[in-house]
């Protein structure tokens, strides 16, 4: 094919260009497709929690700025058509081998919450545990503790395995335990503590609150998850109503401020935008310098016959061949860069949407990229007349 082989005649200048596209459209894939995974996992929440509210206080920016008494969930226990009531706080810690930093959930022993993690080797948690913990099964895997002495089934078979912390506390891992969602990993990237033994040692507040309308329940379709949430939601003021410092959510509102991925997701679109019309400009610029260093050439096959619009094909056959090969390669590219992020990004943290139709998506963004760039170099070239193009230095 004519126009595969004018490429391979300027080897470099092509591959720069090549190269160019290639990246733009690896972050394009690596970017939207991170995002998009997980803000999947979020809204996966809204199965296990529908028939929940979320409770802290008002005007709280997150969880961690927020406090809840135990009197408080008391009076919430109350309201009619909430069945039973969980309190959680949020604790964070670092590790020496890992970057980012660890969670652990701290929740009553007991609790509607605790109940919907199953302990799969080991035993649970019990009230008078103090610095026991237990830990997702994905942390487990991640941070590569030794389960041996947990046993399947419950119990421990010799020492507990143990886990220190920077600033010298050690907690020893009683239980490996899987999410109520195994597919979320992040929810398995974390340990669950104690909350008491928690607010002992910090003399502090649990950070919120699950009101349970339907302990145990869990929405499977999509109209079960709309219908729950709803019901969820009209019952949010009644909650207000009884602690007034305090404001009932369902797990869609709480979950309003993960919607951040969206905004980072629209962000990125931008960005690639920009990263795609700087491609372009590159093709245009490459397919440009092919039509001034052809121009004799091009001035000949006028001669002999060719039309402009066969000019005009054969310059943008090269553009999107360029452009096509650029984004075929960008895909693949862009699976690597997630997999370099997952190794820094442990504990379920990182999670991606292999979406065939993103993939579909970007390979397509690169063709149009080169089909427009090569609009203005094909033009300029079917517009040379054959005797200046011949006579042309």
């Amino acid at each position: 094919m004519i126009a595969v082989r004018n490429l391979l005649r300027r080897r470099l200048r092509s591959l720069f260009a090549l190269l160019q596209i290639a990246v733009a459209i690896a972050a394009f894939v690596s970017i939207v497709g991170v995002t998009k995974g997980l803000r999947g996992q979020f809204y996966r929440l809204g199965e296990v929690f529908a028939y929940d509210l979320v409770v802290q206080a008002a005007g709280a920016p997150s969880p961690i700025f927020s406090t809840v008494t135990r009197e408080e969930a008391a009076k919430i226990a109350q309201v009619e058509g909430i069945e039973s009531v969980s309190l959680m706080s949020l604790h964070a810690f670092r590790l020496d081998q890992l970057k980012q930093p660890v969670i652990l959930l701290a929740l009553d022993p007991g609790s509607e919450l605790m109940s919907r993690h199953e302990v799969t080797r080991g035993r649970e948690l019990r009230k008078d545990d103090t610095t026991q913990i237990l830990v997702g099964d994905v942390m487990a895997e991640d941070l590569g503790i030794d389960l041996t002495n947990l046993t399947v089934g419950g119990g421990l078979s010799g020492p507990p395995p143990e886990l220190k912390i920077m600033g010298g506390k050690t907690y020893q891992i009683v239980g490996v335990f899987r999410s109520p969602l195994s597919e979320v990993r992040f929810l398995s990237g974390g340990g669950i503590m104690n909350l008491q033994a928690l607010l002992d040692e910090s003399n502090g507040q649990p950070n919120m609150v699950f009101a349970h309308r339907k302990p145990g329940g869990r929405a499977v379709t999509p109209q079960e998850v709309r219908a729950a949430i709803a019901a969820s939601q009209a019952l949010a003021p009644a909650v207000s109503e009884a602690v007034p410092r305090l404001k009932g959510d369902t797990i869609e509102g709480f979950l309003g401020g993960f919607k951040q991925a969206e905004l980072v997701e629209r962000f990125a679109i931008a960005v690639l935008f920009l990263a795609a019309l700087v491609s372009g400009i590159g093709v245009a610029n490459t397919m440009l310098m092919s039509v001034f260093d052809r121009t004799r050439e091009i001035g000949l096959l006028r001669a002999v016959g060719w039309s402009r619009g066969r000019i005009v094909l054969m310059i943008e056959a090269e553009g999107v061949i360029l452009s096509t090969v650029g984004g075929l390669l960008g895909v693949p590219i862009g699976l690597v860069l997630i997999w370099a992020s997952g190794q820094m990004v442990q504990l379920g943290w990182l999670s991606v949407e292999l979406d065939p139709l993103l993939y579909v998506q970007a390979v397509g963004a690169a063709t149009l990229i080169g089909l427009i760039g090569s609009a203005y170099p094909a033009l300029r070239a079917s517009y040379l007349e054959p005797t200046e193009a011949l006579r042309y230095e």
